[in-house]
């Protein structure tokens, strides 16, 4: 089976998590599946950019990114959180290869202008997904590699942009034609205004979660990539939590999500 993880909040950061979830990324590559990961590292981003003086703002969910704020992204998330990864399955004699969109022609990106009130609102250096080229991960994954993928790519004048890692995750699982794409999150799934888990959310739901205030923050890009990818050709959406026990690997051996599954419909 083919499958993108993408890891975001603190399950990105935090050493124990870290580990944990390199150990059930490894225990998957070893029961004969494909993996490629893909890391978030938001808050390490924001501390960074405090440390330096540089304000952080978002906009729907999205990092409003100057050009400052763009090259420390590439620092952080290219640099230090990829290389912990690498490390941390390395150590686990799980070999992983770190990139970023901008390796091996992998992502090329288009600026994103977002509407506001009407209009529309920049958001500097901010990029989607526009062509993904999968050939630097078809090699990692054929010579038994786990490619760990930061989430930045370049446009078509070489400038780096920051990506929203679920875009992202969401480009390289339609583009690799994955089998699942499981996004690891604090929040452990969707969850309604009573603060009750939905177990399964329509892509037709999406957009009246989203203008209730259901879904708010982080969880916005999120939904809107788990809709583009449902209507793309990956087989199946899961939001899992990056806390529960072996939860990645009982959702991939047993079937059943603890967490929420996006289905069409």
């Amino acid at each position: 089976m083919k499958l993108v993880v993408k890891i975001g909040g603190q399950g990105a950061e935090d050493p124990k998590g870290r580990k944990e979830l390199a150990k059930q990324i490894g225990a998957l590559r070893n029961a004969g599946h494909s993996v490629v990961l893909v890391h978030g590292g938001g808050k390490m981003l924001t501390r960074t950019l405090e440390r330096l003086g540089i304000g952080t703002e978002f906009h729907q969910g999205l990092r409003v990114t100057d050009a400052a704020t763009r090259d420390v992204a590439m620092m952080v998330l290219a640099g230090l959180v990829n290389k912990q990864w690498v490390a941390e399955l390395g150590t686990l004699r799980h070999p992983a290869v770190g990139l970023c969109g901008g390796d091996g022609a992998l992502v090329q990106a288009r600026k994103l202008v977002v509407g506001k009130n009407g209009g529309r609102r920049d958001l500097g250096f901010v990029g989607r997904p526009h062509k993904v080229n999968t050939a630097v991960l078809d090699l990692a994954l054929r010579g038994g590699l786990i490619p760990v993928v930061a989430s930045l790519g370049v446009n078509a004048r070489g400038e780096f942009l920051n990506i929203n890692a679920d875009d992202l995750a969401a480009a390289l699982a339609v583009a690799l034609h994955a089998d699942r794409l499981i996004f690891m999150t604090e929040s452990g799934g969707v969850w309604d205004a009573e603060r009750r888990l939905l177990p399964v959310v329509r892509v037709g739901e999406i957009r009246r979660l989203i203008g209730q205030g259901v879904v708010r923050d982080g969880m916005i890009p999120k939904l809107l990539s788990c809709a583009r990818t449902m209507r793309q050709n990956v087989g199946e959406v899961d939001i899992l939590s990056t806390t529960a026990p072996n939860v990645l690997t009982r959702a991939i051996k047993s079937g059943n999500v603890d967490g929420t599954r996006i289905v069409k419909g």
